[in-house]
Formats: C-alpha cells, sequence, structure tokens
C-alpha cells in the first residue's frame, strides 16, 4: 500500500512538472493515468486483506463499512474539490493537490507498524508461478467460494454496464437531459451510497453477511426494473437514491465474508481475483451494453438486467452454507 501511494505521488508530481514546463502531451497524460490505476489496483485488494490484523472478528463488518464510506465520500468529494481547484487555480492545480493527498496517505500507512505481517508468515519460499497456482488450487476447493465469486462475476456482468453506459443514454436519449441532469443522477448515488453504508455495519450481525449478500445482489437487480417505465429525470433520480442504497449491501458483506473465510496468507490473492472479476466484468457488460443498446431502447436494456440480476442473486439462496454465513 505505501508503495503503491508512492508510485501515485511520483505519478502526479511528474505530470505536475511535466504540465508546468508544456511538456504534458495527451500521449504522457495516458500513460500516468494508468500509471494511477494501476498502483490503484495493487492498493485496494491489500487494504481489504490487512483489515483483519487491525481489527477483531467481531468488528470486521463495521470496519468495512467505514472504509466503504470513506471510499464513497472521496468519489462524491473529490471531483467537487477538483471543480473548484481547476475553476480557481486552473487545470494545473489538480496533480500536485492530487499528490499530496496520496503523500498524506502514505504517511498515514508508516504508522501501522507490523501491519500486514500474516501475509508474510509462511516460511517456505515459493516463485511467482507456484503461488500463484496454489492460490487458484486454494481458492477452487472450497465450493462457496467459488459460487460468491461467479455470483459476483454474473451480478456485475448484468448491471455495471447499464449503470455506466445505460445511464448516459437512457439521460440522452430517454429523458433528453443534458450533463447536468446526468450529473445530477450520478451524485444521487454518491449520496445514496454512503447512507447505505452508514446502515449496513448494524445489519450484518443481525442478518447474516451471507443473507445479507443474497438479498443486495437480489435487490440490486430490482432496483433497476421500474426504470422500464422511467420517462422523468424526477423518476430517475428516485429509482437511482433507491439502487444506489443497495449497493453497500453487496460490497461490504462480500468483503467480510472474504475475510472469515480465507486464511490470511490467501486473501491478498483473493482480493486480487476479486478485483479482477469485478473490473474485467464491468469492462465486458460496458460493451455488451453499447452493442445492445444499438436494439434497445436504454428502459427496456434496464428491464432486462433488473430480472436477470435479481434471478442472480435468488439463485445464490440454494447455497445453504452460503445462507448461513
Amino acid at each position: 500500500m505505501i508503495g503503491a501511494d508512492a508510485a501515485r505521488a511520483a505519478l502526479l508530481a511528474i505530470g505536475s512538472l511535466l504540465y508546468l514546463t508544456s511538456g504534458l502531451t495527451p500521449m504522457l497524460l495516458t500513460a500516468i493515468a494508468f500509471g494511477v490505476a494501476t498502483a490503484s489496483v495493487l492498493f485496494y485488494p491489500a487494504r481489504d486483506a490487512m483489515l483483519p490484523e487491525l481489527v477483531p472478528a467481531a468488528g470486521l463488518n463495521r470496519a468495512n463499512a467505514w472504509v466503504q464510506l470513506s471510499q464513497q465520500g472521496a468519489f462524491f468529494a473529490g471531483p467537487m474539490v477538483a471543480g473548484y481547484l481547476i475553476k480557481h487555480f486552473g487545470v494545473g492545480s489538480a496533480f500536485p493537490t492530487g499528490a499530496i493527498f496520496f503523500i498524506g496517505s502514505l504517511g498515514a500507512l508508516v504508522f501501522l507498524r507490523g501491519a500486514g505481517a500474516g501475509h508474510r508468515n509462511d516460511p517456505k519460499r515459493i516463485t511467482l508461478a507456484q503461488d500463484f497456482r496454489s492460490g487458484l488450487k486454494e481458492i477452487a476447493s472450497d465450493r462457496t467460494l467459488v459460487l460468491l465469486l461467479a455470483l459476483t462475476a454474473l451480478d456485475n456482468l448484468f448491471i455495471m454496464g447499464p449503470a455506466i453506459v445505460g445511464n448516459a443514454v437512457l439521460v440522452r436519449d430517454t429523458i433528453h437531459g443534458d450533463a447536468s441532469a446526468y450529473a445530477l443522477v450520478e451524485a444521487t448515488y454518491g449520496v445514496a451510497m454512503i447512507l447505505g453504508s452508514l446502515t449496513i455495519g448494524r445489519l450484518g450481525a443481525r442478518l447474516g453477511y451471507g443473507r445479507l449478500l443474497l438479498i443486495g445482489i437480489t435487490l440490486d437487480g430490482l432496483t433497476y426494473i421500474p426504470v422500464l417505465v422511467c420517462r422523468s429525470l424526477p423518476f430517475l433520480v428516485a429509482i437511482s437514491f433507491v439502487h444506489a442504497l443497495v449497493i453497500p449491501t453487496i460490497t461490504i458483506p462480500r468483503t467480510t465474508l472474504l475475510q472469515g473465510m480465507i486464511s490470511p496468507r490467501l486473501q491478498g490473492r483473493v482480493f486480487a481475483l476479486v478485483n479482477v472479476v469485478v473490473l474485467g466484468t464491468t469492462a465486458v457488460s460496458s460493451g455488451l451494453t453499447g452493442l445492445v443498446l444499438d436494439r434497445l431502447t436504454a428502459p427496456v436494456l434496464f428491464g432486462w438486467i433488473g430480472s436477470l440480476a435479481a434471478a442472480t442473486g435468488l439463485l445464490g439462496f440454494a447455497s445453504k452454507r452460503l445462507r448461513s454465513l
């Protein structure tokens, strides 16, 4: 995590220098963005894998809720801070500001002395290929874990493309709104996810993390079906708010379940795999959404994917172990 923060801070510092010297080209900007995104891919699985070393098992769900809350709050506040900086100080001010934030994160991580030891306590030294194969073998040996990853993949495949591409097309073609209308919808997602994260910390212990996850996946689909009859911005904002409230009921208990099911030595690998599944299916889903929207209207697409995602959650209830976790 320290390495990821150092890399991101360094890349943004390079971006600042290039911008000031008029050396920042589209190709270099793309390379910097790629590098920052790559470092972020390393950061998040490490964060989720390290949390069980810092928090007792009984408090993991609440801790995960606070982590999600801080992340969603940053996603919501970040664009507003960037907009203010760019408006008053120019585009170049965003680069050093981002670098300062990453340096602050790095400084906080330095104080977590000894954290991550649970992932380094295997006395055997093995090659990277052996490490990868052993991780996959242990994951495949747990059918419930495989089912959890499969449900994650299916839900993201059905939902994420329409959520990213479909919403933009819906606002433009069905509601006939402009960029501000789309921004309002996206802001609604941010606020609702923050509110949802505040409540999930308490619900997990009462309902069970597995049951809560399956309810979340089912509602993730059901809350998109009303878009089928959506023809106005207020209605879309209301639907988006309800839908986004549900999202933390998937992300938070899923993280808590994995932290409890997987040994500390393998948690980094599993969270990295989950990250790959989420990002990979999101990319595929976005591409498929574009193809489908050439043939269907956005409301009809949301009706279909909502039904399929809800069916995915209901399918998961067939797993007795997942329901009982």
